[in-house]
């Protein structure tokens, strides 16, 4: 008797399992209203992170650049789509992921026209890939610029000399434990991350003085990291035009060349599978455990460059 009940239990779960699964693959695909030529939204919400494209097994918060550059193929491949808005909701994040997702609004826009909607934030690395459209829509209350790099190093040698624990470092080349936290930078350390992230702030100084038509100087004067208002924007070319996200529909329908009202199709992002079976605690519990499985956790994680 306890061995059919084992049994049948096994079999539920397998077949619960089975379902959601299959609800992962086919419900979070695009939803449509109205008719007509076709204008795809692709959402940009969140941190800007780095992915191999479409995974999106232990997914969490924010946007990855496999997802939205899927997305935007998507959208760029489908003939019945004759423009895209890129919806965005970004603090930034990922130097190398927001370039990544620049360049693919770069290769759309060639083909098909890209407007972009700044909504409640699209600073940094969101506003760098929202200005490789064609035309930015930004809401009066929107907070974007924010042109700058960042990179963190927590340094815990005086934690570690208060609580007594010591650290064995064992290396082949000078600089190798520069970034460990284990102990504080030198001079050189210092500026050869300076380099570096100067370096990068260079490239989104010129890539947004490409993307907007604009003098590099001039795009220096206005950026060091400050954010602006969307009518500040506006008044500095950050954008063309304050208003509301049926505004860049509307805009999108017009470079599109879409005669009467537009069919709107989203691309939904896929949550995490995780997410989806067992909810975001458990998924949020299972990343910081895989994240704290790699390396040396924390140590190895931090120091990464971010827009």
């Amino acid at each position: 008797m306890k061995n059919m009940l084992t049994t049948g239990l096994v079999i539920i779960g397998f077949v619960i399992a089975i379902s959601l699964i299959g609800a992962y693959f086919i419900s979070y695909n695009s939803a449509s209203i109205g008719n007509g030529n076709k204008i795809a939204v692709i959402n940009l919400d969140g941190p800007i992170q780095m992915s191999p494209e479409g995974s999106s097994f232990i997914s969490g918060e924010g946007t990855t650049s496999g997802e939205f550059i899927s997305q935007i193929n998507r959208a760029v491949e489908d003939n019945s789509v004759k423009a895209i808005v890129i919806d965005v909701n970004s603090p930034g994040g990922s130097v190398v992921a927001s370039e990544e997702m620049s360049s693919a609004v770069k290769k759309a826009k060639n083909k098909k026209p890209v407007v972009a909607w700044l909504g409640e934030i699209a600073a940094s690395g969101g506003y760098f890939v929202a200005s490789a459209s064609n035309y930015i829509v930004a809401d009066p209350a929107t907070i974007t610029g924010s042109i700058g790099v960042i990179s963190i190093f927590p340094e815990y040698s005086k934690l570690f000399k208060k609580i007594g624990l010591n650290m064995t470092v064992i290396k082949a080349g000078k600089y190798k434990d520069f970034s460990t936290g284990f102990r504080p930078f030198t001079g050189e350390e210092r500026a050869m991350m300076q380099r570096i992230v100067n370096e990068t702030y260079n490239l989104f100084i010129k890539d947004v003085s490409q993307n907007r038509n604009l003098s590099e100087s001039y795009v220096r004067s206005i950026a060091g990291g400050r954010v602006y208002s969307g009518t500040d924007a506006v008044k500095l070319r950050l954008a063309d035009k304050t208003g509301s996200f049926e505004y860049a529909v509307k805009k999108a329908a017009e470079l599109g060349g879409i005669k009467g009202k537009p069919q709107i199709v989203t691309y939904r992002k896929k949550p995490g599978l995780l997410r989806d079976i067992l909810g975001s605690s458990f998924e949020n519990f299972g990343y910081g455990f895989a994240k704290g499985m790699i390396g040396t956790g924390i140590f190895m994680t931090e120091g990464k460059l971010k827009f």
